[in-house]
This record gives C-alpha cells, structure tokens and sequence, in this order.
C-alpha cells in the first residue's frame, strides 16, 4: 500500500479546529439589501494543538509526522479526531451491524447521489445502510477512490439529524455539497472519513519539548481539491 497520502499520527492532538473555510463577498443593493457571493469552493481546515499528555513517543510520531511531508510537498489525510465513526457507533465502531437488505455493513453506503432540497440545501442520498441507522448533528461521510493508481480524499458533514429506513436509504443535508471531483464510483464510507490537505507552511511549527517529552506547537492544512 503506498506511505502517501500519508495517515495522521495516532495520537490526537490537545485542541483541534477542523472546518470549511469560506470565502464570501457582500454587495449592497442599490435597495438598501445585501446580496453575497461565494469566491471558490469551501475548503476543508484542520488545526491541531499539540501540548501536554502527547507523551514522547506521541510527539516523535507528529515530529515524524510533520518532517516527511516535506512542507506543503506532500498530502497527508487530514480529519476530526473527535468523530472517526458517527456518533452513534463510536464505541462499536460499526461492529456487528447489517445491510437493511442482507450481509455485512463494513461502513460504507452501496450507492450514493447528489440531491438538493425543497429549501436548496444540498443533499447526499445513500443506500444499502443498516435499517434504521441513526446519522448525528456533526458526522463525516467520507469518499474515497483513485486516480491513475493515487489514493483520493473527500469528505461532507451531516447538518441535521436522520435515520435511515427500514430499507437502509438516508437523505442527508450536508456540507459543503460533495463536490464535481468526487466521481460516480467513488465508495462512501463512516468509518475514518478523511480529506486530501496539505500542510499550511506559516501556521505550522513545532516547538519546545517538555520535561514529559511532549512537544509543543501547531500542525495546520487545507484541503487539496485533487481529482
């Protein structure tokens, strides 16, 4: 299996942000009203805190971590610490559950497509869930697929609870939307959702080490909307 993109170090950092981060421009009207617009595509953030409790061994894999992406030069596959599975199933990790329609969930979806709602708000339609499956405010549906043979990353965050039906289908209000890149044959999966990031090189900084072995410092990325 290739190294890269290269996997987040086990041990999770102090404090963590990880969201989208957009760029909007507003315009008043000559109507006295304020319309906006989107400047590109919200991008996936991650900053992580590394502090006390790291642990030497814990700090020599971020350190490690952080030296073999060599800067911005390579990806790494940035993700929420806090939800790795849906909430739901955290303690399980999926473990034990069953296809509405027969057979093993290894945690991804059989089919998936876009949608938008009566409201416009993007939607991700799924089957081939576990009946009834529970979705919380909060968790990650992630893609994967490949691209002359390299690994691809994407990922969407569920807005509103839901439950699957009796039938294992779930329509699920997102964001971002799952973007153009994501193709028709890409697996959607709950289990370690992750995106593309590279390294951002002017919020990245390792810094002292204390009397525990913990190292201190920041690991910053933005996601690489590679296809």
């Amino acid at each position: 299996m290739p190294t890269f993109p290269l996997a987040m170090p086990s041990k999770g950092p102090g404090a963590i942000t990880f969201e989208p981060r957009r760029v909007d421009r507003l315009s008043p009207t000559s109507g006295a009203r304020v319309s906006s617009v989107a400047s590109g595509w919200p991008l996936w953030y991650g900053k992580y805190t590394l502090g006390k409790g790291l642990g030497a061994p814990g700090s020599d894999e971020w350190r490690a971590f952080v030296n073999r992406l060599d800067g911005p030069g390579r990806y790494f596959l940035g993700r929420d610490y806090r939800r790795p599975y849906p909430l739901a199933y955290l303690e399980t990790q999926l473990a034990g559950l069953a296809r509405a329609a027969g057979g093993a969930f290894d945690g991804a979806a059989s089919t998936w497509s876009r949608a938008t709602s009566s409201e416009n708000e993007p939607q991700l339609v799924l089957s081939g869930l576990p009946a009834n499956m529970v979705l919380s405010l909060g968790d990650y549906v992630g893609f994967r697929w490949t691209t002359g043979g390299e690994d691809r990353r994407a990922l969407v965050r569920v807005q509103a609870a839901a439950q699957a039906t009796g039938e294992g289908w779930a329509e699920l209000i997102v964001r971002p939307a799952v973007h153009l890149i994501v193709p028709p044959g890409a697996v959607a999966h709950f289990d370690n959702p992750a995106c593309l990031m590279k390294l951002i090189p002017g919020e990245t900084e390792l810094g002292d080490v204390d009397r525990s072995g913990s190292i201190s410092g920041v690991v910053a990325g933005i996601q690489d909307l590679a296809s």
